[in-house]
């Protein structure tokens, strides 16, 4: 029937006049209702044999249901866990769940979906990298499972870690191939971040690094600005300068994201200025500051506030600035111009964070980097 419609329409479309308005009498094929639901036909299209479906109308239901169900895994101590060689595996009632999940996806192979994976906050030993990368663990042993069950669908599995402070579980939920091949590049990419060796934040302390600069060299450093008068460092570029010296810098010499400016050739400015003189070609001296990495895990409710006065400095920030500390926050050990880092194991912009902040209810994992002395 939808075929003939568009033919109908095609046809109707060739024959109008060149000019004029076009009239819905032009078009006949669109008084005809469309048959009644047919019975399961098979059909060639363009010289191929397929089987076509009608899929029940119960088979949606009962996999939004399915897809609803407990998926609990085995527990694991995160501190100590091996990528290399642990490995995550569903208890049971997962594993029953998984493959009558499977079974309903047999239903139809063309459908695409997406696991995303959580954990709990882990221990202090736990950064957030750590745990995205056991949360893409679970979620890959679970698309495991629908692979040996059968299901020959596209399946994205990503890990998000500690991200929203509703403890460890597996969600699983139709989506399109576009965005599932989306979840998974940048699961791809969250894990190679992961991966990557990290400069120990055991400040506070201060370092510096020296060497030569030409007109055409990039030191290739972004900064937050926010505080005003400590540029911290946001993103180190490839091929700069700094990535240049941490090739060959003994660890404790690595310059980090995180990290303060706090001087060049021997001088301390504002921020603007202090990056200004950057521009400067020849010999160079950079001291940064390196702060405390630590984590504090609070209470929010409408009973229980938080105690923080928070600067967002917006989209171009990577921090929220705490300006003042109360109740809660004194308790856990904040202080006035702590930066608050990640939100429940989650990165991003001071945006970003703050409104996960805001949506966050129960417990509260807050990553913190200190340059102020104890």
């Amino acid at each position: 029937w939808l075929k003939q419609q568009q033919l109908c329409c095609r046809q109707a479309l060739c024959n109008a006049p060149a000019s004029g308005p076009l009239d819905v009498a032009m078009f006949p094929c669109c008084a005809s209702e469309p048959p009644p639901e047919a019975e399961p036909v098979s059909v060639v299209e363009e010289g191929r044999s397929a089987s076509r479906t009608i899929v029940e109308k119960s088979f949606q239901p009962k996999l939004e249901e399915a897809f609803q169900s407990e998926f609990p895994f085995n527990a694991v101590d995160t501190s100590t866990y091996d990528f290399d060689k642990d490995k995550c595996t569903l208890q049971a009632e997962g594993l029953a769940n998984a493959k009558n999940v499977a079974e309903l996806l047999k239903e139809d192979s063309t459908l695409c979906v997406k696991i995303l994976g959580f954990t709990g906050p882990g221990t202090e030993k736990d950064d957030g990298a750590r745990l995205v990368r056991l949360a893409l663990e679970r979620s890959r042993a679970f698309r495991a499972v629908l692979a040996e069950a059968g299901c020959v669908n596209k399946v994205a599995a990503k890990g998000l870690g500690h991200a929203d402070g509703k403890g460890p579980r597996c969600e699983i939920s139709l989506c399109t191939a576009e965005e599932a091949d989306a979840v998974e590049k940048e699961a791809l990419e969250l894990e190679a971040a992961a991966k990557k060796p990290k400069t120990s934040l055991d400040g506070p302390r201060t370092f510096e690094i020296e060497g030569e600069r030409t007109s055409k060299d990039s030191f290739g450093m972004v900064f937050d600005c926010a505080d005003g008068d400590l540029p911290v460092l946001k993103t180190i570029q490839a091929g700069g300068i700094v990535d240049a010296w941490n090739t060959n810098a003994p660890p404790e010499k690595r310059v980090a994201v995180g990290m303060a400016l706090t001087s060049v050739n021997g001088m301390s400015y504002f921020s603007k200025e202090m990056i200004a003189k950057l521009n400067t070609p020849g010999c160079w001296k950079l001291n940064f500051k390196v702060p405390k990495e630590f984590t504090v895990t609070m209470k929010k409710s409408a009973t229980d506030k938080l105690g923080l006065d928070l600067h967002n400095g917006g989209e171009r920030a990577n921090a929220l600035l705490v300006n003042g500390v109360s109740g809660q926050a004194v308790d856990v050990g904040l202080k006035p111009k702590d930066r608050i880092v990640e939100v429940n194991g989650k990165a991003g912009s001071a945006e970003d964070m703050l409104k996960n902040l805001l949506a966050a209810e129960g417990e509260v994992a807050l990553k913190v980097h200190s340059f102020v002395a104890e």
